[in-house]
């Protein structure tokens, strides 16, 4: 490999450890949601409380690699003759999807006028160096944590401590927001409600 292509290796890496985070932890704590829904049946509740996001530097330290720990609580209560399921998880968004990627050189080839002696045309040929990155659209997708049934009458809760979330090859700001459901059946309907967190950024 020529020494202008090493340098422009090195320049790519370069430019995406510069990105990589610290090692430093941030935690954020978010704010608690809480709704209550009419139904046919009487009434359910869906919410969350004590939710924080705890940001860390990614183990491979890449740029486009974030990692956080996720803890909280999800809850929900049916009030009525019904029976239903809690659901609780994450949304996450990346902005730019970072394909794979490929080194390699361009020949460049110039044609300049006879040479004095030989009377030929004389060919230079170069090598540049070129550095190519497949990038996508973002996307936003869904991260089930858990779920759990209920029963009238009683509250049941979804605790969470520390899940961990990895996510890879996102160019530019990533952005989480937690969901909690309740899906609710009886005899006569089926119903539904949900809460969702605050977005945050990782």
């Amino acid at each position: 490999m020529t020494s202008a292509l090493w340098k422009v290796c090195a320049i790519a890496v370069g430019a995406v450890m510069c990105c990589a985070p610290t090692a430093r932890a941030d935690v954020e704590e978010m704010t608690p949601h809480e709704k209550s829904f009419a139904s046919v049946f009487g009434s359910f509740t869906v919410g969350s409380r004590f939710e924080t996001v705890n940001r860390i530097a990614p183990l491979n330290l890449m740029g486009t690699t974030r990692e956080a720990l996720l803890s909280g609580i999800s809850y929900g209560r049916i009030n009525g003759p019904a029976v239903g399921v809690l659901k609780t998880g994450y949304h996450i968004g990346c902005a730019v999807n970072i394909g794979g990627g490929s080194v390699g050189t361009s020949p460049q080839v110039t044609v300049t006028s006879p040479g004095a002696q030989s009377g030929l045309p004389q060919v230079q040929a170069e090598f540049q160096p070129i550095v190519s990155m497949s990038l996508a659209p973002g996307e936003v997708k869904e991260i089930p944590v858990g779920e759990k049934e209920m029963a009238p009458g009683r509250v049941v809760q979804i605790v969470i401590r520390d899940f961990h979330l990895t996510v890879n090859q996102c160019s530019g700001p990533v952005t989480i927001r937690q969901y909690a459901y309740v899906y609710a059946r009886s005899a006569d309907v089926d119903d539904s409600g949900a809460v969702f967190g605050d977005p945050t950024w990782l």
